[in-house]
């Protein structure tokens, strides 16, 4: 009997198990048995997801995308039936009356999206538990050894186990404190101020420990500032009402609800609304034939990846599709022609704080920044070239995870690739349009207080904190930490994975990225240890594959290529 270990079980480890069995079904003569470490009380759902979280805290991809999310088929495994179970949208459909439209894109509660995911998993592991193929071990693991041939896992009871097969997915691991989070720590453990740390883990705290009366402020001006916003608002019994003959919010506080909140961040810049709904992203949505056409040309430079040494090759390439999509929607500066425009796109793509009329003035106060792009977003005003840019970025990024992971780009170039990723992601991870205009109210309201959203200077004092902007101060109660740590391998704080790098069982593919995997999520090792199978999937593989924090990333071929390399070392 050949036994396989999953450490984690989030939507990743929910897929891995899935494709796992569907392509062991398709072979014959083989004996297996699998055991899931995971200490979470519901499965599948991962952290992001899971089931008793707020339900202010919306989903950041649309329906539309999550069509995407397709439906598991009945498999034949040897003398059962392992049960299909519906795609999202079915689920939906069928458990929440959902009803598509063209107009307006829906972002369920995350923890909608948990309650699928959890199902799902409950219905294939049932099935396998009660044929003895599965075991659920609700412990954390704290060692995993390789003693040749097993791996040797140790988990929270002591107990240790042996496997021949071993899968990492353990998602968002603890990272080491910057300076500043480490200095905060020190001042509250004196007395002054409150801080919670981590936004997702604390919200619970946050919602119960909270009163009115204290002044928030929120590190952070991303996607998980709107969900603490909304959680000191809304989850406090605020509501927001729509303006008869107008586009924008109204805000309505509670008594419970906070009075003060107030962002910031380097650089002040706010995440930028996705637009309403399929009506308005036609205008940047590319058809198959450039689609196609895009993909051609990366595969082609791909072709000679050892000879890339900057990005070009894909700017020339995207601009492709963007441009004419630009151009064609837009009659201002129509008086410029294709060659200026592309010059403009490419020092934009290469430093985003470039400045040309085509481009949104980052310079903008806030809220206006905000409503501008809150117009665009409802497709009642021109736009502009990085909106568009950013919104055509978003409809490609799923090629382009596929075209870019376990390339063979030059470790560098694919650094700087993930760079560029990342910093269009303002724009293509953007909220709905909805967040925005909830947040422009609060600041109408005079609950959002922007005039710090810049980087301003943070001083600790007997009660807390104060913020100056060089003009005024701001005295803050409580700090709550929204910044979401990437997955640099080196930063994290895990046990079990400091441990597997002195044994060097794992190691960056840069000093800025994660794990250095295969194609078949094989973890690449030094010669003397490339007989071991060690395999990882997920965000801490960033580097090796793009795209590690979409949820339709957690589907799909990067999972069937994992289990079809597993099925053969095995069968």
């Amino acid at each position: 009997m050949k036994r396989i270990a999953i450490i984690g079980c989030g939507p990743r480890g929910l897929n891995s198990l899935e494709c796992l069995i569907s392509s062991l079904s398709r072979k014959r003569d083989h004996n297996i048995h699998i055991t899931i470490y995971d200490d979470q009380r519901e499965l599948g759902s991962g952290q992001v997801w899971k089931t008793d979280q707020v339900g202010s805290n919306w989903l950041n991809i649309s329906d539309r995308a999550l069509l995407n999310l397709n439906d598991r088929s009945e498999t034949n495994y040897q003398s059962f039936k392992v049960p299909s179970f519906p795609s999202f949208i079915q689920w939906m459909e069928k458990n929440h009356d959902y009803v598509k439209s063209d107009q307006v894109d829906q972002f369920p509660p995350r923890k909608v999206m948990g309650s699928y995911l959890n199902e799902r998993f409950t219905s294939i592991a049932n099935t396998l538990v009660h044929q003895n193929i599965l075991e659920i071990k609700t412990e954390k693991v704290t060692e995993l050894n390789f003693e040749d041939p097993y791996f040797i896992i140790s988990d929270t009871q002591d107990i240790s186990h042996q496997y021949d097969e071993c899968l990492l997915t353990i998602g968002h691991q603890p990272t080491k404190d910057d300076d500043q989070i480490k200095s905060w720590k020190k001042h509250c453990k004196e007395g002054a101020g409150k801080l919670f740390d981590n936004p997702y883990e604390y919200q619970k705290e946050v919602l119960n420990e909270l009163t009115a009366t204290d002044n928030v402020a929120l590190r952070g001006f991303g996607l998980a500032m709107i969900d603490l916003t909304r959680i000191l608002t809304v989850e406090k019994g605020a509501t927001f009402k729509k303006i008869i003959n107008s586009d924008f919010l109204k805000y309505i506080p509670s008594d419970a609800s906070i009075k003060k909140i107030v962002p910031f961040s380097l650089n002040g810049l706010p995440v930028v609304p996705k637009p309403l709904g399929k009506e308005v992203d036609q205008f940047f949505t590319p058809d198959d034939a450039q689609v196609s056409s895009f993909k051609s040309k990366i595969n082609e430079a791909l072709k000679n990846a050892h000879t890339i040494t900057d990005l070009n090759f894909l700017y020339n390439a995207f601009l492709d599709v963007a441009l004419p999509l630009y151009e064609k929607h837009t009659t201002v500066n129509n008086s410029l022609d294709g060659v200026i425009i592309d010059t403009i796109a490419k020092k934009w793509m290469r430093d985003m704080s470039y400045k040309h009329d085509l481009i949104l003035d980052t310079c903008l106060d806030c809220k206006q920044y905000m409503i501008a792009t809150a117009q665009m977003a409802l497709g009642k005003t021109t736009v502009s070239l990085d909106y568009t840019i950013g919104q055509v970025w978003r409809h490609l990024q799923p090629t382009m995870y596929e075209l870019f992971s376990h390339c063979d780009l030059n470790d560098l170039i694919m650094e700087d690739l993930i760079k560029l990723d990342e910093s269009t992601k303002r724009y293509s991870y953007g909220p709905p349009v909805e967040s925005i205009l909830q947040l422009i109210a609060l600041e109408d309201a005079g609950v959002l207080n922007l005039n710090y959203v810049a980087n301003p200077t943070i001083d600790c004092n007997e009660k807390g904190w104060t913020l100056d902007n060089n003009k005024q101060t701001q005295h803050i109660d409580v700090m709550i930490n929204t910044v979401l740590d990437p997955p640099r391998l080196i930063d994290i704080e895990s046990g079990l994975i400091i441990d597997l790098i002195s044994s060097d069982l794992l190691k960056p593919v840069t000093s800025d990225l994660g794990v250095s995997t295969n194609k078949d999520g094989t973890v690449q090792l030094d010669t003397k240890n490339n007989s071991i199978h060690l395999t990882m999937l997920g965000r801490n593989c960033k580097g090796s594959v793009m795209g590690v924090d979409a949820i339709l990333e957690c589907f799909g071929k990067r999972i069937e290529d994992w289990a079809h390399g597993i099925t053969d070392r095995i069968a």
